[in-house]
C-alpha cells in the first residue's frame, strides 16, 4: 500500500436536512460571497457529483465520533480527532464545534480490504455516502496572512477549502457545509477563524448552529442504525 503523508486540519461542519436546492438562502449565499480577492480567472462553484456511481463507504465504530474510515475510488482512508477546540461563536451569531484532525491515505489497497466496507460480509456496519459538492479554496501566505481565492483545482501548501455536498446517506438526503484548513499549525487557529468570519458574516437568512456542527462520523452514527 502506499502511503501519503498524514493531513492535518483545522475545520468545522454542520449538517442539515434536505438537499442544498430546499436551503436556497444558504446556497445563494455560498456561490455569491466574496470576501477575499479572487486570483484571475476563478469563476463561480463548480457541482461534481464525482462520486455518483462509487459513493465513499464508511466504516462505522459504534459509540464513536472520534474516528472516520472509508474506502474511496480504492483508497483506505483514515481520519481520527486530535481534539476538540469546543463550541466556537462566529461574528457574534454563528456556532460550530471546531475539531483538529488528521487523515492518513492508503493508495493501491489490497482488494481484500475492500471487504471491511461490503455490508453483510464481515457483519461490520457500514453507510454508503453518495455526494455532490461545489468547492471552494482559499490560499493563506505563509508569511503575510494575506488571504487569496484561488481556483478549486489549484494545489496549495496553505489554505482553506469551503464546501457545500449534498449527500445521500440510507435513502435520505442531506446536506453539509464545511471548512478545512491546512495545516493544523500553531498560527492556523487565528488564520482559521478570521477566515471563516469574513465569509459566515455575509449570511444573514440562515442560521449556522450548535445543534447542526458535527463530526462526520458522528453525523453517520446519527442517520445510520447501528
Amino acid at each position: 500500500m502506499a502511503k501519503t503523508i498524514p493531513l492535518a486540519s483545522h475545520e468545522v461542519r454542520w449538517f442539515f436536512e434536505g438537499k442544498v436546492n430546499q436551503h436556497e438562502s444558504l446556497k445563494r449565499w455560498f456561490e455569491m460571497i466574496a470576501p477575499v480577492q479572487k486570483s484571475p480567472g476563478v469563476g463561480p462553484p463548480v457541482w461534481k457529483g464525482r462520486f455518483e456511481d462509487q459513493p465513499d463507504v464508511y466504516l462505522l465504530v459504534p459509540g464513536s465520533d472520534d474516528m472516520g474510515i472509508k474506502w474511496r475510488e480504492g483508497a483506505l482512508q483514515i481520519k481520527g480527532r486530535v481534539s476538540s477546540l469546543g463550541m466556537q461563536v462566529f461574528c457574534g451569531r454563528h456556532q460550530g464545534e471546531v475539531e483538529r484532525w488528521t487523515k492518513w491515505s492508503y493508495a493501491n489497497t489490497p482488494a481484500a480490504y475492500q471487504r471491511l466496507f461490503m455490508t453483510g460480509e464481515t457483519g461490520l456496519v457500514t453507510g454508503s455516502v453518495r455526494k455532490t459538492r461545489a468547492l471552494r479554496k482559499v490560499r493563506l501566505d505563509t508569511f503575510t496572512g494575506q488571504a487569496q481565492e484561488v481556483d478549486a483545482e489549484t494545489s496549495v501548501d496553505r489554505g482553506l477549502g469551503f464546501e457545500l455536498t449534498d449527500l445521500e446517506v440510507a435513502g435520505k438526503a442531506y446536506c453539509s457545509l464545511a471548512f478545512e484548513a491546512f495545516p493544523d499549525d500553531s498560527a492556523m487557529e487565528a488564520a482559521f477563524t478570521k477566515i471563516v468570519e469574513a465569509f459566515v458574516d455575509g449570511l444573514t437568512a440562515f442560521d449556522l448552529t450548535a445543534a447542526h456542527s458535527q463530526s462526520y462520523p458522528a453525523f453517520l452514527g446519527s442517520v445510520i442504525v447501528v
